[in-house]
């Protein structure tokens, strides 16, 4: 009987060891030792192959890991200087006319870092609480 897809023939130097076991084998599944070793070989480059995308998966996790940490960063800064931004803009006003010295300003400047904060504090705990409410 003709084979249905076409194969190569492999020639291997094993022990004698291996080669009792490749025996032992194919008689225990009622296989030839040939097609013993055709399926221990396929098992094994499907394991090695798994392993690779495993590997790959571990890289992207760790990569996108990183990315969403980069992310985050440049959030929190986005509402700090957002909260500063506005903080500023709300004291100048209720000051508009009024000459401001250095002093007052970096008072007001020393606030808003501090109203930033607090807004950033703010910001992270509601996100807990939405992930704690998720989970």
């Amino acid at each position: 009987m003709p084979r249905k897809t076409p194969l190569v023939t492999v020639s291997a130097v094993v022990t004698p060891v291996i080669y009792e076991e490749i025996e032992r084998l194919a008689r225990s599944n009622k296989m030839t030792k040939s097609q013993m070793v055709r399926q221990l070989l396929e098992e094994r480059l499907i394991q090695k192959a798994n392993q690779r995308t495993e590997d790959a998966y571990d890289r992207l996790e760790k990569r996108l890991k990183r990315i969403e940490d980069r992310f985050s960063g440049l959030i929190v800064s986005a509402i700090k200087q957002a909260a500063q931004a506005a903080f500023l803009c709300f004291v100048l006003l209720k000051n508009a006319g009024n000459p401001q010295s250095k002093d007052q300003l970096n008072k007001h400047w020393d606030a808003s870092t501090k109203y930033a904060a607090e807004q950033v504090s703010k910001k992270i705990k509601a996100e807990e609480k939405t992930e704690d409410q998720d989970a």
